[in-house]
């Protein structure tokens, strides 16, 4: 097989001519259902692998389908850019864009490599407890590595959006004292002009002389900072929050496949002597699975009230950004919810596994 690490056993049994002194019945009889309880022990263990593999290609497929629909949804927002918009906006979609994609193609080599093996597996094809442990162990890393991208990407998004708030916060600033300074300096030269009614001191005069270049600093400084969009702003809170969630959703994958690392070697394993053993570890994967149910219910808690705080506000284009997000977080709301029925139907499906391997006589 391509990727299954198989095994044969091999019993070669030669008889030599000669007088036997025991029946020769009983001792076929015993070979027989010797020979019996070895097929349908193997049998068990191809389809307890077998069920575990097909889980696989599902959850694979499941996760294909997902990404599919964030990269439409990405598409989506950068059709609808328009050429008054900043240029970062389409870079930063973009930038993201090539995340899912990448995620994309190793879902579909994983999906096409496990259902190769599926294809493939039967009694004398019947994997290792080393195959189905590297396998689980190199999708969390390569999962790793694509949580590390995308928090990297999320902390450059975050460090360019405190940038931009900087440099507009600034130039408010800059922008009120120079208001300021400007209606000093106006008040200063009406009374310095009306010599009738006030004689100008030195003092005043003075004072109005550093006010001018006061206002010549604050003007040369406001002049220097680059122009900034405030549209921008609403525009990283938005892909922040696109890529925090999606490195979440990876790393919520990642505590699952380290979870099922433990219980997958053991599929393979004669069930009479590690029976034991595997109900023990299908146990702990229900209760892992719970603890998972747990988790989505306070992220799907943490959605209502990050939705709560959206205030729709602002001009059209962060008017569009406040949608975004909110439909953003209702989506995932849905997905969260969805999620949680099908663990707990995977729940069901380790129970049942549980429950074949303590029915089986030692």
């Amino acid at each position: 097989m391509s990727r299954l690490i198989s095994f044969f056993l091999i019993l070669s049994i030669t008889f030599a001519g000669g007088l036997f002194l025991f029946p020769a019945g009983p001792a076929i009889a015993a070979a027989d259902t010797s020979q019996k309880g070895r097929s349908v022990e193997n049998e068990l263990r191809v389809e307890r692998v077998k069920r575990f593999l097909q889980r696989m290609v599902e959850d694979l497929t499941l996760s294909r389908q997902l990404t599919e629909e964030d990269i439409v949804e990405l598409e989506k927002q950068l059709d609808v850019i328009t050429p008054l918009e900043p240029m970062q906006r389409e870079a930063d979609l973009l930038s993201l864009l090539d995340c899912f994609y990448s995620y994309l193609d190793w879902l579909k080599d994983r999906i096409e490599e496990f259902e190769e093996d599926l294809g493939e597996l039967s009694t004398d094809t019947l994997p290792g407890s080393e195959f189905l442990d590297n396998s689980l162990g190199e999708m969390a890393a390569m999962l790793k590595e694509q949580e590390k991208v995308l928090q990297d990407k999320v902390s450059r998004f975050r460090g360019e959006g405190n940038r931009l708030a900087g440099i507009l916060e600034r130039r408010r600033l800059l922008q009120a004292n120079f208001n300021d300074l400007q209606q000093q300096l106006a008040s200063i030269e009406r009374k310095l002009a009306d010599h009738e009614q006030h004689k100008p001191s030195e003092k005043e005069k003075a004072h109005a002389a550093r006010i001018r270049v006061d206002v010549g600093v604050v003007q040369s400084e406001l002049l220097s900072l680059p122009q900034v969009d405030e549209d921008i702003l609403k525009h990283y809170a938005v892909i922040i929050e696109r890529g925090r969630w999606e490195s979440e959703w990876l790393a919520l994958k990642v505590d699952e496949y380290g979870m099922l690392r433990e219980v997958a070697p053991l599929l393979p394993r004669e069930t009479t002597q590690f029976a034991a053993q595997m109900d023990g570890a299908f146990q702990r994967t229900v209760r892992g699975y719970e603890k998972e149910i747990n988790r989505l219910n306070r992220k799907i808690d943490e959605l209502d009230r990050l939705r709560s705080r959206i205030t729709p506000a602002g001009t059209l284009r962060e008017l569009d950004r406040s949608r975004e997000l909110g439909d953003f977080y209702e989506r995932l709301q849905i997905r969260y919810n969805d999620t949680i029925n099908r663990i707990r139907i995977r729940i069901g499906a380790w129970q049942a596994e549980s429950a074949e391997v303590r029915s089986v006589k030692p």
